[in-house]
């Protein structure tokens, strides 16, 4: 757009949505200054309303990477919970084996045949091992009534087996350090000298 003044010529470009103000419509300082004023409030108010709902959306996200983790959690604890409840069912049958085998009459059956059950139970043992089930309970151990239950107490003279495993009358078991059946055991204790 061109525009003429006093016989020049002058030139000026105008961008869409300039406007060319008359000097008598120029707002005054005090104007400028109070809308610049009001200008600023809206901006802290909107930098505090995006800072809250960064604060929402980062609380929002952690929840969600919380959640998430928990659910992780609680899915391979109930995963554990069923491996170790499905193997405490087969521990009957693993006993057997050792009881059968432990017995003084074992000897005296025919060789073939106690091969093939030796086998059978060493694959059962193995199976079990291999899903991450563990046996404790060995004479000598210290008791330790979070993985053990006594079920008789005999004396001992000797100091040092004072509160240590006698006898073991039934193996214990662990899966991924989650305690499966606990070992029933004899304890050696000292007694007073009266």
């Amino acid at each position: 757009m061109k525009k003429r003044a006093e016989n020049e010529e002058i030139s000026i470009d105008l961008e869409s949505g300039d406007e060319i103000v008359p000097e008598e419509e120029e707002v005054s300082n005090s104007a400028l200054k109070a809308k610049l004023k009001e200008l600023r409030k809206e901006l802290l108010a909107t930098q505090k309303e995006r800072d809250e709902n960064l604060a929402g959306w980062q609380r929002a996200k952690a929840d969600l990477v919380n959640y998430r983790k928990n659910v992780n959690e609680d899915a391979m604890r109930d995963k554990r919970r069923a491996k170790a409840s499905v193997i405490a069912s087969i521990l009957p049958a693993v006993d057997s084996f050792t009881s059968a085998m432990d017995d003084p009459s074992w000897k005296d059956v025919d060789a073939n045949w106690r091969n093939g059950v030796e086998r059978i139970a060493s694959q059962l043992t193995q199976a079990l091992a291999s899903v991450g089930l563990t046996a404790f309970g060995k004479v000598g151990e210290p008791f330790n009534p979070s993985i053990h239950e006594c079920m008789s107490i005999v004396p001992t003279s000797v100091e040092k087996e004072d509160h240590t495993i006698a006898q073991v009358l039934q193996q214990g078991y662990m899966i991924e350090q989650e305690l499966v059946r606990p070992a029933k055991v004899v304890v050696a204790q000292v007694q007073e000298k009266e």
